[in-house]
């Protein structure tokens, strides 16, 4: 029995989340709408106006419409006095921390654009107060990409204020944006509905927002790292004490304390949605008994010392005795997934089947925040099983099963052909077995891409899967692959486009790591050879190997060398070496040796020269 087929639920006439959604009101942006300076749209909170609707539509899950009716709220909002929050101009919310002479602001959105307009909104109720510090809360970029938009102009490029962050941010950053970045935001464009129209029958939210904005993101990297919980800082006459939490909702996070305020701000390590234990956009798997275990200390630190808990998604919680218990019921939740998935497991169990048996206790049942909106029982539970044992389920036919198009063009012979896969999957369609109806279908549109009949089946299918779905990241992939299935295959070029590695303010090493895994490494199998390059103004010597079809690098100081000889050598400085690494030959000026295998690194790099 699945946690989804349970008849406990929780209560439709609570109205506490719909209390606390709204107060502190102060205003709201109107129209809310905001434009790129090239006059693209970044964002339009206003096309989820259709929420306001009490009543469900048959196209929405009840439980989903009401929790996206939430997250549609927007303005600025007094979390408690001298604390504000922007909300719905962006999947995150940008916190405001009043100090002596100005303002601490934590998390500042996707992207500059919506930065810029929340804290404008801010300082128009609240004055011009300059930003005096920047926290991030976390390695994701909804915490951190919109950073241009709120530092003061003449800190962009070399910011002097303390920009906070978690110890380990930048490899973080790096690791999950940049190694799998085109493939994460393909998947991304699908699990947040992003190709989707905002309307009761197709993008109705995300679960833990609306959607992510469309503008300009960057990357300014923490100059003040946190590195052990308890640690304490002090930024315009504002005291804070920091917890350690890594490999929770993020692989570097942190939470903080505000003794001042009596305020508590959990990042994202418990909000109003069960989290992910892996998304469905691709990420490392998290570790849901560490998870637990760091709430379980937010609770022993904090918990009775605060009065308000605020997270930089969703609403904010008031009362000493709610709030510890909204963390313990949090603690829970991941608590009892991984250490019933494990202890299933152990029983010979796979993922699959210990999802489909898995329910949690009524008490977790009952409480709105600990529902599947965005994370899922189901998908959770399999996450946490391959975390201990893999993606392998222990039955050697799955060991050298064959890809999906050749899979789907055996079952379909076996079956007889398309015409009576399609009836049979009207069979079980009929029975209301949607999720087997969609399994024969797949195969008949795997089998035959270009069968329209088996595409619209399948669409319709997915339609119907999406409509009941109380996982919104589920509904967003069901109802995008219809849409896709009956407009045509979707261009995905700009989307699984190659990343921008070299970002100036990133060290070298980063660069080196980014580009490696651009490398077309059969087709620089066969050459080998070296080039130094010595990074004048950072008075460094670096040598990049390619090998076997591997990039790799090494750095020594600069009065040091290395003990072979390079095929080339380059002198210069770390911006002519970025401008260099995206193809703008015309930067070298300093060499000696074959200039050449400088543009065949490139080239198999897939790097366009610049001219």
């Amino acid at each position: 029995m699945s946690n989804a087929d349970s008849d406990v639920s929780p209560s439709f006439t609570e109205t506490a989340d719909f209390e606390n959604a709204s107060r502190g009101f102060i205003a709201s942006i109107s129209p809310c709408i905001i434009h790129t300076k090239d006059g693209r749209l970044a964002w339009d909170n206003d096309q989820y106006a259709f929420l306001q609707a009490d009543c469900p539509p048959d196209t929405a899950n009840p439980k989903l419409w009401r929790h996206s009716r939430l997250v549609a709220k927007q303005g600025l909002f007094e979390v408690t006095p001298g604390i504000y929050q922007v909300r719905g101009l962006d999947i995150s919310h940008m916190t405001l921390v009043e100090g002596d002479t100005g303002v601490i602001v934590i998390d500042p959105l996707v992207s500059s654009e919506c930065a810029e307009a929340a804290i404008a909104l801010y300082r128009q109720h609240r004055g011009d107060r300059p930003v005096m510090g920047l926290i991030f809360s976390h390695s994701h970029a909804d915490h951190f990409g919109g950073a241009s938009g709120v530092l003061p102009p003449d800190q962009v490029e070399s910011p002097t204020i303390p920009i906070i962050g978690p110890a380990g941010f930048l490899e973080e950053v790096l690791s999950e944006n940049v190694f799998a970045g085109p493939a994460m935001r393909h998947r991304a464009a699908y699990m947040f509905g992003q190709h989707l129209v905002k309307s009761p029958q197709g993008q109705i939210g995300c679960g833990l927002g609306t959607t992510s904005s469309s503008g300009i993101s960057g990357l300014y990297p923490p100059n003040l790292l946190i590195q052990s919980t308890g640690e304490e800082h002090t930024v315009d006459g504002v005291k804070m004490v920091f917890q350690m939490v890594p490999g929770t909702e993020a692989p570097a996070e942190i939470n903080f304390y505000f003794p001042q305020h009596k305020a508590l701000c959990i990042a994202e390590c418990a909000t109003h949605t069960m989290h992910n234990i892996v998304t469905l956009r691709g990420a490392q798997v998290r570790d849901s008994k560490k998870w637990a275990k760091y709430l379980g200390e937010t609770l022993q630190l904090f918990g009775q010392k605060s009065d308000v808990l605020f997270a930089s998604h969703h609403w904010p919680i008031w009362g000493t005795q709610e709030l510890s218990a909204f963390i313990a019921e949090q603690r829970d939740l991941y608590s009892f997934m991984h250490d019933q998935t494990c202890r299933m497991m152990n029983t010979g169990l796979t993922g699959i089947q210990i999802a489909e048996r898995f329910r949690l206790p009524e008490g977790l049942q009952r409480k709105w925040h600990t529902q599947g909106f965005y994370g899922s029982v189901s998908h959770n539970v399999k996450a946490i099983y391959q975390r201990y044992l893999t993606w392998f389920d222990g039955n050697p036919a799955h060991l050298w099963q064959h890809p999906p198009e050749e899979e789907g063009k055996r079952y379909v012979e076996c079956m007889g052909g398309v015409d009576v896969v399609l009836s049979r999957a009207e069979v079980f369609t009929d029975r209301g077995d949607l999720r087997f109806a969609a399994t024969l279908l797949d195969h008949a549109v795997l089998a035959e891409p270009e069968h329209v009949k088996a595409k619209e089946a399948l669409a319709n299918v997915y339609e119907k899967l999406g409509f009941g779905a109380e996982n919104a990241t589920w509904r967003n992939f069901y109802l995008t692959r219809a849409q896709d299935l009956r407009a045509g295959k979707r261009d995905t070029a700009g989307e699984m486009s190659k990343f921008a590695a070299i970002n100036p303010l990133l060290p070298i090493e980063q660069w080196f790591d980014g580009l490696s895994i651009q490398l077309d490494g059969l087709r620089a199998e066969k050459e080998s050879f070296s080039i130094d390059i010595h990074v004048s103004d950072q008075r460094r010597l670096w040598r990049v190997t390619l090998s076997n079809g591997a990039l790799s690098y090494r750095c020594v100081p600069e009065e040091e060398s290395f003990p072979e000889a390079a095929s080339l050598k380059l002198k210069l400085t770390k911006d002519e070496l970025g401008q260099v690494l995206q193809g703008k030959m015309q930067a070298v000026k300093d060499s000696d040796g074959n200039k050449d295998l400088l543009s065949k690194l490139l080239d198999l790099l897939a790097i366009e020269k610049v001219q």
